[in-house]
């Protein structure tokens, strides 16, 4: 099939001289593809976003090993045609059987996703499941990401059509057989959200494999802390050695929502780049919406990566706020596959192209609103079109917006 996405060939050609790698990076580039979906909107985003996923499994098979989307991706939008605040697919390997559930971060398009999934640490909400005692709590936010991913519904057409997660997997595991190896992975808000739905998988299983088949394990990237320190403790217990944490210490994300991480983050990048007051700032916000409690991260032997500043994206004359959120932002997503010795999967950011296609109709609507001319057109449009072809050519985030078609008018009207 045509994908609208340049994936990077030179990591295909890693699998290809190589062969599929070791688990840690090759779930990281699994859990790269339900990203794939963030930039759409509309009725019809399952299906673009199963089209992109399909596409990944396929291009990236010599270095990941053969999957069959099998479920998904199933999405939620908070209403009808928006972006999706989330988004899940499940994989199964063709050879071993085992079964991959992928879960999206932070869709960058999303409020929802931000401002509640993300940042409601004020509060938490008992576990519930399990023997897990009264004091295991997660914060309102990854209670609320957690049941949009357990009432995803895929639409017709879409493998798993029109059954939830856990009715595909009671399906799946309604007969006697052997083990199947279940693992749950995530990046960012993915990585907090992970641990959480195979905890409550694990939980229930009961419930949904009566048999006892699936074996769960977890690889969490780049994510926030889940819950409360006995919900950290409720989960590293019930997973064991099965629980996986990879983390560049220099991301700030890693850092939420421990009081003492949270302080410590003021001064993450020094010496090479220095303190600033709204940076200061945002990190004591940052503690005074965690209410007093007390978070903590899982896993008590994490696979800490060896991150270090990223020097060229420090530059001497900007000033120190501008430096500091464009290391956050490295420190997030390229360098995780980076300092695990990959490529990024996308070659180019097809969002950037796209905008960088659309930068004479955004300078002419936002002139004309404000009456100025042709020649103050010309120049945003170049400035919009210089910043998206940066944009471009070093991703952070994966944007999977198709070209526009070169045969079609412009949007100027020429």
């Amino acid at each position: 099939m045509t994908s609208s996405v340049e994936f990077n060939p030179q990591l295909r050609e890693m699998g290809e001289r190589l062969g599929v790698c070791h688990p840690t990076r090759r779930n990281l580039v699994m859990a790269f593809l339900p990203y794939l979906g963030v930039p759409l909107a509309g009725p019809d985003v399952s299906e673009k976003a199963c089209a992109l996923v399909t596409a990944g499994l396929d291009f990236f098979r010599p270095l990941i090993g053969p999957w069959t989307l099998v479920w998904g991706p199933g999405v939620f939008q908070v209403v009808p045609g928006a972006v999706a605040a989330n988004t899940l697919f499940v994989a199964e390997h063709e050879e071993t059987g085992e079964l991959f559930v992928a879960i999206a971060g932070t869709n960058p398009f999303s409020a929802y996703a931000w401002f509640v999934e993300d940042f409601q640490v004020s509060e938490t909400r008992a576990w519930g499941h399990g023997d897990a005692p009264e004091s295991v709590a997660l914060s309102k936010g990854t209670l609320k990401g957690l049941l949009a991913l357990q009432g995803m519904v895929p639409p017709s057409g879409i493998p798993g059509e029109n059954t939830t997660l856990v009715d595909f997997l009671s399906e799946r595991f309604a007969v006697e057989g052997d083990p199947v190896e279940v693992t749950v992975s995530g990046h960012s808000l993915g990585g907090a959200l992970s641990p959480t739905l195979a905890l409550w998988l694990l939980d229930t299983q009961k419930e949904w494999d009566q048999h006892g088949r699936a074996l769960m394990s977890v690889y969490a990237y780049a994510g926030p802390t889940p819950g409360n320190d006995d919900f950290a403790a409720y989960v590293d217990g019930r997973f064991g050695d099965r629980l996986h944490r990879i983390a560049n210490p220099l991301d700030v994300a890693t850092l939420a929502w421990n009081v003492d991480d949270l302080a410590a983050m003021k001064a993450v990048y020094t010496p090479e780049i220095q303190r600033d007051p709204l940076w200061d700032t945002a990190a004591d916000v940052a503690i005074a919406w965690t209410n007093g409690i007390q978070y903590r991260q899982l896993d008590p032997s994490p696979v800490l990566l060896d991150g270090n500043v990223k020097r060229e994206l420090v530059w001497s004359w900007a000033p120190p706020l501008l430096n500091l959120t464009a290391q956050v932002l490295y420190q997030h997503t390229l360098a995780y596959f980076e300092l695990l010795g990959l490529d990024y999967p996308e070659e180019r950011s097809a969002l950037g192209r796209h905008l960088a296609g659309q930068t004479g109709g955004f300078a002419r609507e936002i002139l004309s609103r404000a009456g100025l001319g042709p020649l103050g057109s010309r120049v945003l449009a170049a400035g919009l079109r210089l910043f998206s072809e940066a944009w471009s050519r070093a991703p952070l985030l994966p944007s999977p917006l198709p070209d526009p078609d070169p045969d079609a008018p412009g949007d100027d009207g020429r």
